[in-house]
């Protein structure tokens, strides 16, 4: 689509560094840890490095497949508006585009077939 010399892709463990500049678009894509982990802390920072005008792209699981290593039966899955209501982002400023739980079929590595959930939260940064 001759957008390559437009994109910027970085690996970085995010625990002890962030990227500097602004974005048009910061997208946190599955961003748990088993571990101890600064989510809404790196989840703000993400907010406060995208542009006026751009966007912040949020998505999370929403369920656990079959197949997860981590069974937890009380694992508590956030949803779009508590992750929205917990970056405590100012309302004149930012706008919720999307808030919701999509499902999807999805396979596991053993070719298991589920039904899972995502949630999906899309910030816009007004542009004044």
């Amino acid at each position: 689509m001759g957008l390559a010399d437009r994109l910027t892709t970085m690996c970085l463990d995010l625990t002890r560094n962030f990227p500097s500049g602004s974005f048009d678009l910061v997208c946190a894509v599955y961003l748990h840890s088993p571990g101890a982990s600064p989510r809404q802390r790196l989840l703000r920072a993400a907010a406060q490095a995208v542009l006026p005008g751009g966007r912040l792209l949020v998505v999370d699981h929403g369920s656990v497949a079959p197949w997860s290593w981590d069974q937890n039966p009380a694992a508590s899955f956030p949803k779009p508006q508590e992750v929205a209501a917990d970056l405590d982002l100012h309302p004149s400023t930012w706008i919720v585009e999307r808030a919701d739980t999509p499902t999807r079929r999805a396979t596991g590595p053993g070719g298991q077939d589920a039904e899972v959930i995502d949630h999906v939260l899309t910030l816009r940064r007004s542009s004044t």
